[in-house]
């Protein structure tokens, strides 16, 4: 879900070709409203943007506990709600920006979504 998107837009054709590009088809995806629900629903709220976490909050004050930037919470331990610098953990939202740039913003998601599983993981092991 985000919170820019309209319900029902497409992606982008330069995120369906990265996304391609990773084996993996996006192009029937269609964006769905941030509604309360969904965020009732969520153990765990990733933003890209301290923009988007700032949304997400101002909307949905009682998500605090589960809401992070999505690098942050790579980096840190999740229980650390420490707000110094957040904007040193954005990773850039690519819309408008050229192939080039989504590129970059895929791989950067990738490497953190992975070590974010790692974790999730690792304390399902223990």
């Amino acid at each position: 879900a985000g919170i820019s998107a309209l319900p029902g837009m497409s992606p982008t054709p330069e995120a369906i070709s990265v996304m391609f590009e990773q084996g993996i088809d996006i192009s029937q995806h269609h964006a769905q409203e941030l509604h309360e629900e969904l965020i009732k629903k969520a153990d765990l709220i990733l933003a890209m943007t301290n923009k988007h976490k700032e949304y997400i909050l101002k909307e949905f004050p009682f998500a605090q506990n589960k809401t992070f930037l999505l690098r942050k919470f790579t980096l840190n331990n999740k229980y650390k709600s420490n707000q110094n610098n957040e904007r040193n953990y954005e990773i850039i939202d690519p819309i408008g920006r050229k192939i080039e740039f989504y590129r970059i913003v895929a791989r950067e998601l990738k490497e953190n979504l992975e070590k974010i599983l790692d974790k999730i993981l690792e304390e399902n092991n223990k």
